[in-house]
C-alpha cells in the first residue's frame, strides 16, 4: 500500500496550514461580535492604553493558540493509541 498522506507530509504538499476548518454560523457570529467590540473599545482608549490593550489581545491569542496546539497533539496521540489498541488482536486470535 502506498503511503500517500505520509509522503505528502514529507514533500510538503500537505500540511496542517493547508487544512481548512469549516466556519459555522456560531463561529462567524462570535467573530463578528468580537471585531465589533474591539473596534468600539479601542478608539475610547488613550495611546498608552491602546498599546496595552493590543498587547493583551496578542498575548490572549497566543495563549489560546498554545492551548489549541496542546489539544491537537493530545487528540492525535489519543487517536494513535486507540489505533494501536484496535490493531492488537491478542485477545481475539489465539496462538497455537
Amino acid at each position: 500500500m502506498e503511503s500517500k498522506i505520509i509522503k505528502a507530509f514529507f514533500d510538503g504538499t500537505l500540511s496542517d496550514e493547508m487544512i481548512k476548518s469549516p466556519r459555522t454560523k456560531e463561529y462567524k457570529d462570535i467573530d463578528k461580535r468580537e471585531t465589533e467590540l474591539y473596534d468600539k473599545i479601542r478608539p475610547q482608549l488613550t495611546v498608552e492604553q491602546q498599546k496595552l490593550f493590543d498587547e493583551f489581545v496578542d498575548l490572549y491569542g497566543e495563549r489560546h493558540s498554545l492551548e489549541e496546539e496542546n489539544y491537537y497533539l493530545r487528540g492525535f496521540k489519543f487517536g494513535v493509541r486507540l489505533l494501536i489498541e484496535c490493531l492488537d488482536l491478542s485477545d481475539v486470535v489465539k496462538e497455537e
